[in-house]
């Protein structure tokens, strides 16, 4: 028991050092990533939350201010220049802020979305001219019916089904947002547009789960590893009800098994086990799982009942770009990957702490496609100091997924195993597979 509270102990503390030391960066590129793909609000939400942390980082406090415009906030808005103005002591960022202060004081006139300036706008007008007018006053439900009056006579304006879309994300209305999203996608022969348009439904799609009463994940992860020769999967998956906000209650499958074990010489733990969870999610990539279910232990051929607290924390630091259609565009993403999780498993009586990280580069070859070269490290310790739940790995791979939005990814992966303890020989293998991620509403 001391060992287990040692090591949970230790993956607690682990969890908190990163969380403290990348959350609020990761908020900032989360915002640049939402506003390049038309999430203003959702931008603006990541920009407040990374200033928290960072009150004088006048370039972000600046791109705030200037988003909350956009937004038609003009008394935020105000107040972020106002306070560049006050504590910068860079004489262009004064300036700035002064200058903007003075346009946001002396303008009557409203401005729309797309920085024009209107003039004499009123509900009499044109639908598009209403639509706009009732958008730069906050009116977006209003502004959403006029908008769809317009296209009644004008069904192929593929911008203002862009429009609407993100009109009806900002209304939560996420079903129509993807409904517009996705004529945007296939009607308009603007490549920027398209790139925005799937990249946003995919987003949306990927929240919806989080947010939905009723949701499905599947993990799918196996591989042949040369050294061992042997075939090793991993399938964990779960029927999500949503209870409350950021709590979740269900069923769970776990199955992890290799062709080479047996009772007498063990690669790996082999088992299936069934049962209800239950989780909370402190953030969105820090939860805590309780699991309480009926397990098969297939080397010691035995079943019983299993406890397994877990938790888990995961992040992605950079952009790893969705969907490339310009040949204008970037085709290279960077980004880093990671993952700690800290668990206790009664029916093993075992404590376990693994971390992973992979470093990687992504070279887009259109649409959802691309490759990836990326290097990779991982460690794993037990309680028990079992000589193949006691390693750490390190080594480089490629992976490649196809132009299909929903597809298991195919890579190959030289790595270096050694070994803490007991007798096991470290060892070079090449280990070659699939990996699938799935999730979807129910």
């Amino acid at each position: 028991m001391k060992l287990m509270l040692k090591y949970l102990t230790i993956g607690i503390f682990l969890i908190c050092i990163l969380t403290n030391s990348v959350k609020s960066q990761n908020y900032a590129d989360s915002g640049y990533y939402y506003q390049k793909i038309g999430f203003k609000e959702k931008a603006a939400g990541f920009f407040e939350g990374f200033l928290y942390s960072n009150p004088d980082n006048y370039q972000v406090r600046l791109d705030l201010a200037y988003l909350y415009q956009s937004l038609n906030l003009t008394s935020k808005a105000r107040e972020q220049f106002e306070y560049v103005n006050t504590h910068s002591t860079n004489e262009r960022d004064i300036q700035v802020s002064k200058d903007a202060i003075a346009v946001i004081d002396n303008v009557s006139t409203p401005t729309n979305t797309n920085n024009q300036t209107t003039t004499n706008y009123n509900a009499g007008s044109s639908n598009l001219d209403s639509g706009y007018y009732y958008l730069n006053k906050g009116n977006k439900k209003k502004a959403a019916r006029f908008f769809e009056m317009y296209l009644v006579e004008n069904p192929k304006d593929v911008k203002i089904h862009m429009q609407l879309a993100y009109t009806y994300y900002d209304l939560k209305d996420y079903s129509r947002a993807i409904t517009k999203f996705d004529y945007v996608a296939k009607h308009s022969t603007d490549p920027e547009e398209v790139e925005k348009a799937r990249s946003s439904t995919f987003v949306i799609r990927e929240e919806l789960t989080f947010d939905t009463k009723r949701s499905l994940d599947v993990y799918f992860y196996n591989y042949y590893d040369s050294y061992q020769e042997n075939y090793i999967a991993n399938l964990v998956s779960h029927v999500n009800f949503k209870l409350a906000k950021s709590t979740y209650a269900g069923l769970y499958l776990d199955l992890y098994t290799d062709t080479k074990s047996t009772k007498t010489v063990v690669y790996n733990d082999r088992f299936i086990e069934l049962g209800v969870f239950l989780r909370y999610h402190f953030l969105k990539n820090l939860f805590l799982e309780f699991r309480l279910g009926y397990a098969h232990q297939v080397d010691q051929d035995t079943s019983r009942i299993n406890i397994k607290p877990l938790l888990v924390y995961f992040n992605r630091l950079g952009e790893a770009k969705i969907y490339v259609s310009s040949s204008k565009s970037s085709k290279i993403s960077l980004y880093m990957d990671m993952y700690y999780a800290a668990m206790y498993d009664y029916k093993y009586k075992n404590s376990f702490l693994q971390v992973a990280l992979q470093q990687v580069l992504r070279f887009h070859t259109g649409g959802y496609s691309y490759i990836e070269n990326y290097l990779v490290e991982t460690a794993q310790f037990d309680s028990r100091k079992l000589d193949y739940n006691n390693y750490f790995e390190v080594g480089t791979g490629v992976r490649f997924h196809p132009n299909i939005s929903i597809f298991p990814t195919i890579f190959v992966e030289p790595t270096y195993k050694a070994y803490f303890y007991g007798e096991k020989k470290n060892s070079f293998q090449v280990k070659a597979g699939f990996f699938f991620i799935f999730r979807t509403k129910l």
